[in-house]
């Protein structure tokens, strides 16, 4: 899978930019501010129709301008596809190859993309929001219908605390929302549940690598009801359905809902060891890096082919040893990544390399070939 033409109009501080990708590695160079950033957040907009680092639309809209436009030409192994996404004040408009799309999870699975970030070093130091908000992503582009169920259960929620926080309490609808909770929350914990374990034996292969065999990699997913592994739906979702009935008392009381998949969360040990207790921040480092680059096999091994990665601004971060070992194992991936320096570049060395020079808004020089 790679993106061989990106087009942007009134995107951020985008006037009107055509550019076309190299397959392999595409360097995107500029200092802080120029719109380095601006290109990868459109190209994960196109996977999964918003942007990474703001829930408002509106705020990728260039300054004064009524609306954007952005439009993508990709490939994968099943055909050629192009991605538009139209946006102004009021609303979004999504179309696959000319035809409109009326729900976000339709678009999920046609570009698959997993960006790295500085903050995503961060991954395992964070809240469990986060480290949700990692599984929900991932989960969602192998299986667009789980992104689905994650809209209606959030939305049900909603509606469940907006009841615990009235002053008349509805208590049949609550049981209608306490009953569908657990319904779309049982779906959810069997999706996280199964990727978890899928990702515990690709995320412990790959940390080995990248610690010389000297390490092993160990992630428990930790819902807040106990789940086996051979739980049914039936199970978990009359689990759930107990949980909330127990809680309903102090729920009113606190006006919001405590128990439900929304306060799910992943531990990481390494040699037996929980890493955000014990672990060096080396060794969080690393673990994160092992988890970002487990995505790439994990979307592989599910779809049968390698998303793009998106590294951005993630090398300043990380000491040479670790740039090499991470773009040594990323063979067969397009790879876009953001920089403000060229110091570090040599570690492209060998590798197919477009360098795209960016200044205010405008790609001012592009040399290709290897470095």
């Amino acid at each position: 899978m790679y993106l061989e033409s990106l087009k942007l109009i009134n995107f951020r501080n985008y006037d009107d930019l055509h550019i076309e990708f190299n397959k392999n590695i595409n360097l995107i160079v500029g200092k802080n501010g120029q719109g380095k950033t601006n290109i990868v957040e459109s190209i994960y907009m196109m996977s999964i129709g918003k942007s990474f680092r703001t829930n408002k639309d509106r705020e990728v809209i260039k300054f004064n301008r009524k609306s954007l436009y952005l439009a993508g030409q990709y490939k994968n192994n099943y055909r050629n596809g192009f991605i538009e996404i139209i946006i102004d004040k009021n609303k979004k408009g999504i179309k696959l190859n000319k035809v409109s799309i009326s729900k976000v999870y339709e678009l999920l699975g046609n570009l698959n993309v997993v960006i790295f970030s500085p903050e995503d070093l961060m991954l395992i130091k964070d809240g469990p929001r986060q480290r949700r908000s990692f599984i929900d992503k991932e989960i969602s582009q192998i299986m667009p219908k789980y992104y689905n169920i994650l809209v209606n259960y959030n939305k049900t929620l909603h509606q469940r605390n907006n009841i615990l926080k009235s002053k008349n309490i509805d208590y049949a609808l609550l049981d209608v929302y306490d009953e569908s909770i657990s319904s779309y929350g049982s779906d959810i914990i069997i999706f996280r549940r199964d990727f978890i374990k899928k990702l515990n034996i690709v995320c412990n292969d790959v940390h080995k690598k990248l610690t010389d065999n000297k390490e092993d990699l160990k992630i428990y997913y930790k819902p807040q009801i106990l789940v086996n592994d051979n739980d049914s739906k039936e199970n978990i979702e009359n689990k759930l359905l107990n949980k909330l009935k127990l809680s309903r008392e102090n729920d009113l009381k606190i006006k919001s809902t405590k128990y439900g998949i929304h306060k799910d969360d992943i531990e990481i040990y390494i040699n037996d060891f929980d890493i955000k207790k014990y672990g060096s921040q080396g060794q969080q480092r690393m673990a994160s890096i092992s988890m970002k680059l487990s995505e790439l096999n994990l979307i592989k091994n599910e779809v049968g082919e390698y998303p793009i990665l998106i590294l951005d601004d993630v090398f300043s971060e990380l000491d040479e040893t670790r740039q090499k070992l991470l773009i040594n194992n990323l063979k067969e991936v397009q790879i876009f990544v953001t920089t403000a320096e060229k110091n570090h570049m040599n570690i492209f060395k060998n590798n197919e390399v477009t360098i795209f020079n960016i200044d205010d808004g405008q790609v001012v020089k592009i040399e290709n070939g290897g470095i």
